[in-house]
């Protein structure tokens, strides 16, 4: 009975599936290879698209992504604070030299074909719209410095990952079993009894005349237990394994050429 279970378990081995297992995995490896390569040949074209734009353009697009984070960074850089309750010297109300005003003014500049393109003027005493007018002049410096570092990722080139080779594994562990188990005992036990039964009889006085008589009996006992135990056993086992190892090198693509 338990052989002959475990052989039905093994019968149904089709039933797990797994060629459609290891042609999803080879599958799902394979798509998520394309996806990564598209993904870094979108970020190529994407950058080379910022690169085309000339700075005026790409301030343009950029600078109302800029945080206000990075503007206040940004201003306690070029005009430091007097004292620890304030961010920076530029401020609303706020109070600069002559030299101050000048050296922010210069920081702020952006060149393009030999014109400042991010013209604004830095006066000594700042009220609310010269305050705003820098908020805005920071934003685009700050865009045109990570049009810079765009155009040095160029001329350096793009890093991106490439698959040199990997191996793709699928292993399945399908066990059967089966066992009976069968006792049986059995006792027996006797017992065996002798008895002897004798009477007499005799007159109100002792006499030769007596009667007497015996007599024997002989009983046997025979008691007999059994006990019986089956057992019968099966079971199945399914281990599925999937690995994928893939080793990846690192290298340039040049973009200047």
């Amino acid at each position: 009975m338990a052989n002959s279970d475990a052989v039905d378990q093994a019968s149904r081995l089709s039933e797990i599936g797994f060629p459609e297992f290891t042609a999803k995995l080879v599958t799902d490896v394979f798509d998520a290879l394309v996806s990564a390569n598209m993904r870094q040949t979108d970020a190529y074209l994407s950058l080379i698209k910022e690169v085309g734009k000339t700075v005026s353009q790409y301030i343009n697009d950029t600078k109302d992504d800029i945080g206000g984070d990075e503007i206040l960074q940004f201003l306690a850089m070029v005009a430091p604070p007097e004292n620890d309750q304030d961010i920076s010297k530029i401020k609303e109300g706020g109070t600069l030299t002559t030299q101050e005003a000048s050296d922010v003014q210069s920081k702020l500049a952006v060149m393009e074909n030999d014109s400042n393109v991010n013209d604004v003027t830095v006066p000594e005493n700042i009220n609310q719209e010269a305050y705003n007018n820098i908020l805005e002049a920071v934003a685009k410096r700050i865009a045109a410095n990570k049009y810079t570092l765009l155009q040095e990722m160029v001329k350096q080139g793009i890093l991106r990952l490439v698959v040199e080779d990997g191996i793709i594994e699928t292993r399945l562990t399908f066990t059967t079993y089966g066992s009976s188990f069968y006792q049986e005992k059995s006792k027996d036990y006797n017992r065996k009894n002798f008895s002897f039964r004798a009477k007499a009889k005799t007159g109100g006085l002792v006499s030769l005349w007596c009667k007497a008589s015996a007599s024997t009996s002989y009983s046997s006992v025979k008691v007999s237990t059994a006990e019986k135990v089956d057992q019968d056993r099966s079971g199945s086992r399914v281990n599925i394994f999937g690995r994928v190892e893939i080793n990846f090198k690192t290298d340039y693509l040049p973009l200047n050429q």
